[in-house]
């Protein structure tokens, strides 16, 4: 058993757990096929994912005897002709042989060089980073041909041993949620997104590997040492975070879950933005706009959301992310500490709705104030984008410089944290990021594309 699946894992044209959506939207010619497993039922399937020559999708899924592997055919009185003890051969005789006149798989959807061998990616129980309701993450190592092993980050999707149906399914969600983050993470490289490595998902539990942040997250960070941070290191938080989302935004990314605790602090002590579970691509051309895997279930952060969120439908832009930004400025500079701390939700959720938002930290510098009044505007479409945002922030950070000059690497408090060094203060150069590229922008008016997401969330 163990080696027909090694055989089957083995095979370029298969991609694990792949969702359906995913491998339809792949094969676009006719002949194109790839090899994907499911658990949409109680068991798990492996199915054919072609294309026909009228171009129109074709799942066939296969099954076994005890013996040998048969594509399952509609009609139950049909004799079943072809069967070979291995996935493998059975495909191999389909690519010589067509399964019938209208389809043929002659060409194979090879699997991303993100797909991962779960072989290769080695972590120990002992090194648990974190956990959320369906997945914990720890820390491992990524075996690379040709390299060191690479410390990770390795997030793991578990459905408990004896779960209930329901936990069942929200399990399954939440792996099609990581599987939807890998898919969204493999496009970006930026120095402060965090860096996306691939997934691992021939077979469960499916495994997201990114890069190891030494740091932890910006939360933790800020309610340890928030209180001892200057200013103006506060302000390269703020920054960094802002040319994440800069670069995210210009790839048509909403994060959507926006805060302090999904910012992660690097060895050499960069603020990455992380944590994409909830993300969309916009303008997909599908379903105006919308993107990818959505779980109802997500625990919803309000504190975090712009009223245009908080409505049904609810509507998810780039400038929800800058609400969210705004929000994460007021963490920064609270030390930590969320608005309204203390308050029900439903009561934090009819403020946002009014606009009524909380008053700025005393210690925040005069100009951030008055950006992040920008930022919290009800209409959307009068809240700065994050290319404003980044070379406003910028500005400040220069203008503190100058008064008050360059903070020391040994006053910085990211450096009190165990495994980071930050050795410049502030370094950046290059103000062309700011600078609109030309033709029309994603910062123009109604640039984002809207996305309504008619969830109920």
């Amino acid at each position: 058993e163990d080696q027909k699946k090694k055989n089957l894992e083995n095979a370029e044209w298969y991609h694990g757990f792949r969702p359906r959506k995913d491998a339809n939207r792949l094969v676009n010619e006719p002949g194109e096929f790839l090899v994907r497993a499911t658990d949409t039922g109680p068991s798990t399937d492996i199915v054919i994912t072609a294309c026909d020559e009228n171009r129109k999708k074709v799942n066939l899924t296969l099954r076994n005897d005890g013996t040998n592997w048969f594509i399952q055919q509609n009609n139950p009185n049909h004799p079943i002709k072809v069967k070979y003890p291995t996935i493998v051969d059975l495909v191999e005789h389909y690519r010589a042989h067509p399964p019938s006149k209208h389809l043929k798989l002659s060409k194979a959807i090879v699997r991303p060089v993100w797909m991962l061998k779960h072989e290769n990616v080695v972590y120990e129980e002992k090194d648990k980073l974190g956990a959320g309701n369906f997945c914990s993450v720890y820390k491992g190592m990524l075996k690379r041909t040709n390299d060191s092993p690479m410390p990770v980050a390795v997030k793991i999707s578990l459905a408990a041993v004896n779960a209930s149906e329901a936990e069942t399914e929200d399990a399954k969600e939440a792996r099609k949620a990581m599987m939807h983050e890998a898919q969204i993470m493999s496009f970006y490289t930026h120095d402060h997104v965090i860096m996306f490595c691939g997934v691992a998902c021939d077979h469960p539990p499916v495994l997201v590997i990114m890069e190891f942040c030494a740091g932890g997250d910006l939360l933790s960070h800020l309610l340890k040492h928030g209180k001892k941070t200057d200013e103006r290191e506060k302000m390269v938080y703020l920054f960094e975070g802002a040319r994440g989302m800069l670069f995210l935004h210009t790839k048509k990314c909403v994060h959507r879950d926006l805060a302090a605790r999904n910012c992660l602090i690097s060895s050499t002590g960069r603020i990455k933005i992380a944590d994409f579970g909830l993300s969309k691509l916009i303008d997909e051309g599908e379903n105006d706009g919308e993107a990818g895997a959505n779980n109802s279930n997500a625990q919803v952060p309000v504190r975090w959301m712009a009223p245009e969120t908080l409505k049904k439908p609810a509507i998810y832009s780039l400038r929800s992310d800058v609400w969210a930004f705004g929000v994460m400025a007021y963490e920064i500079f609270n030390n930590g500490v969320k608005p309204w701390p203390d308050d029900p939700v439903k009561y934090v959720a009819t403020q946002i709705r009014k606009g009524n938002m909380p008053k700025m930290p005393d210690a925040t510098p005069t100009k951030v104030v008055d950006l992040v009044s920008r930022m919290w505007n009800k209409e959307p479409e009068k809240r700065p984008g994050m290319r404003v945002i980044a070379r406003d922030v910028c500005t400040i950070i220069k203008e503190l410089t100058a008064s008050q000059g360059a903070l020391k690497s040994d006053k910085m408090t990211i450096n009190k944290i165990k495994g980071v060094n930050r050795e410049a203060f502030f370094e950046f150069d290059d103000s062309s990021e700011f600078e609109e590229s030309s033709g029309s922008t994603i910062e123009n008016d109604h640039v984002d594309k809207v996305e309504k997401s008619g969830v109920k969330r």
